[in-house]
């Protein structure tokens, strides 16, 4: 198992994830072009786990800064293959995301969850549940 930074030519193979992550993706006629875009971003960083050359695990991490707080990150999209689940690619995936944070110098990292396995595995990783109100607007 390997884990490496995000190539445009990983767009689709990352697509079946994304679909398998969530069926409620806007505008899904964009999906390929989006994660395409994402290999060469300034304020993010995506990743890939692989496995003899499949990828079987997709995840990244944004940042932005504000004056209260400094430098926080978002963990963003992670998702492992179905057909993959159990054998630790998700906490192998977090592991790099966690480094990548601390060589960007992040004072704290978030992440929305949506399910129990993965709210145990941020739990050991470190994180707490805050009670937060989140409002929503969309254009």
């Amino acid at each position: 198992m390997q884990v490496r930074e995000l190539k445009s030519t990983d767009a689709e193979a990352v697509g079946k994830l994304i679909n398998q992550l969530t069926k409620n993706i806007v505008q899904p006629e964009l999906l390929i072009e989006r994660i395409t875009n994402l290999a060469d971003g300034k304020n993010w960083q995506y990743f890939v786990v692989t496995e003899e050359e499949k990828i079987v695990g997709f995840g990244g991490l944004a940042w932005y800064s504000i004056p209260s707080k400094g430098k926080i990150g978002w963990v963003e999209e992670i998702v492992v293959d179905e057909s993959e689940r159990g054998k630790g690619i998700g906490k192998f995936l977090m592991d790099r995301i966690l480094e990548f944070g601390k060589e960007q110098n992040l004072v704290r990292l978030e992440l929305t969850v949506c399910n129990s396995i993965a709210k145990h595995l941020y739990e050991k990783l470190g994180f707490e549940t805050k009670p937060v109100e989140v409002m929503t607007r969309n254009y």
